[in-house]
């Protein structure tokens, strides 16, 4: 029998325990694996790599990341850290300090932000008040030329030009960036040539997120730039673009919107494997690529939130198979004609799962389309007519394994940007009688599966109401949410807790106008 598992075997069992670990638990895990490096040569050699692909997500907090600085600094040359113009005491501790592993081989992803930050607490730390520049690119250099692969990179340039590089024209970035993944970047800073010379290394980029935000620094080739580097992706499948010009709470001029139709053009050369459009705040110039979008069979998600000036549609001419793919669709806020979601949400029909369409205009598309053509929704989130709260039990039994469900009123203010004044603006809002009837068989139709139903409408409802949907209610629900519902009271309360069949983990009743007495351990959002 062998003495331990097998290299293959340990290392899934790391990997398994790493994606199965929510955010909350991600330290709890480090101090586990970091623990696995001590039992014995072969786990440390297996957990050694998962450690380090991505230390300065794992470790944060400044104490940490100055200690990452400076375990990388003792791989460092003598030549290297005379030129970062180190105390000559400071270079032999490093030069004494001999380390197991080379760790910048392992290094998976490249967050530039954080590697920046860093080394800014490092020279802190050290008490040196000299420019961040030189720790900063000597660490780039020494990443890029060591690393074996690097799967992902975030650049965000910085407007001062003299902090300035271009990582992908450093030692070694033919290899180590030759495999990268997922490139996320922000504009593109002057006289850099950033995605020219990534188009000739990066060409088997998965995902794409390019920040186009107004002040972000450019110059006068980054779109043609940007649109040949899509051109150069041998499988881009996500790829996302954001041109947003102001902060959701303020008045945007709509006037410095980038024209971005010649990067839209590009994307036809990815429209076999394309599976993610994401477009944040465009200006489409009435050249919306409507038909770009028909001709990716692939397509499973795609996002459209603040954009506008889409154009005139022509579905005459759409292919019969065009958006049967499409699982997911998100339209927030946009202006956008209406015939467009109501072809989307056809085409997609049995395919689509997730709906979030936080769009004003769009008034009877549950009625009319999602009812008909769309029976597998498990996650929904949109926005309603009060009129249109007479059919819900009608579609509620038309879409059986729904899971997740958000209705909020068509008419109800934006309140992003405004923190926690949404209430505020809500309290001009209409109230909505509820028929006590209407709500019993609301309960009714209710999907077995559901699990989380948010309401964020100002019914208004009796105690007796509340009780007939309870009592009709077969869905094990986990939260149930009256958030804007005044009228919730201690009946109101009493009532759900003598009639609830299943547990109850979370209720939200924030603006009801009595102070509810809790008597029983449930979690209630007050």
């Amino acid at each position: 029998m062998p003495p331990s598992l097998p290299y293959l075997c340990l290392r899934e069992i790391f990997e398994f325990t790493l994606h199965d670990s929510g955010s909350q638990y991600r330290h709890n895990f480090l101090s586990n694996i970091f623990s696995c490096i001590l039992v014995c040569r072969t786990w440390c050699e297996t957990a050694i790599p998962i450690l380090w692909r991505d230390p300065f997500c794992n470790h944060p907090q400044v104490s940490n990341a100055t200690i990452l600085v400076d375990v990388y600094l003792s791989s460092f040359t003598l030549k290297e850290l005379k030129s970062l113009k180190l105390p000559s005491n400071l270079i032999e501790d490093y030069q004494r300090s001999r380390l197991t592993y080379d760790y910048a081989r392992f290094l998976c992803k490249m967050n530039l932000t954080q590697i920046r930050t860093a080394t800014s607490f490092w020279l802190e730390s050290k008490g040196r008040k000299v420019s961040i520049c030189p720790i900063f690119q000597s660490l780039c250099n020494h990443f890029v030329s060591h690393a074996i692969k690097i799967h992902y990179v975030e650049f965000e340039p910085e407007y001062n030009s003299f902090m300035d590089f271009n990582i992908f024209s450093l030692p070694g970035a033919k290899s180590s960036l030759l495999s990268l993944k997922e490139f996320s970047c922000y504009g593109e800073a002057c006289n850099v040539s950033l995605y020219k010379q990534a188009s000739k290394i990066s060409t088997k980029i998965h995902n794409l997120n390019v920040s186009l935000d107004h002040g972000c620094p450019l110059n006068s080739t980054t779109l043609m730039d940007i649109s040949n580097y899509i051109k150069s992706q041998h499988q881009l499948k996500k790829f996302s673009i954001n041109n947003r010009i102001g902060c959701f709470c303020c008045i945007q001029d709509l006037s410095l919107a980038l024209d971005l139709t010649i990067i839209f053009q590009s994307l036809n050369t990815q429209s076999i494997t394309l599976t993610l459009l994401s477009f944040l705040s465009i200006d489409f110039y009435n050249e919306f690529p409507f038909d770009l979008l028909s001709q990716c069979k692939n397509l499973k998600e795609l996002n459209l939130t603040r954009c506008w000036n889409f154009g005139e549609f022509h579905p005459i001419d759409l292919p019969c198979d065009a958006f049967t793919n499409l699982s997911s669709l998100q339209m927030i806020l946009n202006s956008i004609p209406e015939e467009f979601i109501r072809i989307l949400l056809i085409q997609s029909g049995k395919a689509l799962k997730g709906l979030e369409l936080e769009q004003k205009s769009c008034s009877g598309i549950l009625t009319e389309i999602i009812q008909h053509h769309n029976p597998n929704l498990v996650n929904v989130l949109i926005y309603i007519h009060p009129k249109e709260i007479k059919d819900l039990p009608k579609i509620f039994r038309s879409i059986t394994k729904l899971r997740n469900l958000e209705l909020w009123d068509i008419n109800t203010p934006d309140g992003r940007g405004f923190g926690g004044k949404l209430y505020n603006l809500m309290r001009s809002m209409e109230l909505i009688n509820l028929d006590e009837e209407l709500f019993s068989e609301i309960g009714d139709s209710l999907p077995n599966d559901l699990i989380n139903l948010r309401i964020n409408m100002k019914w208004n409802f009796s105690s007796k109401s509340l009780e007939g949907f309870i009592k009709n209610c077969k869905a094990a629900l986990d939260f149930l949410g009256f958030e804007f519902c005044n009228c919730f009271s201690d009946e109101h309360f009493d009532v759900l807790i003598k009639n609830l069949k299943y547990p109850l983990r979370n209720l939200n009743i924030k603006y009801c106008n009595t102070r509810i007495d809790l008597t029983t351990h449930i979690k209630i959002n007050l």
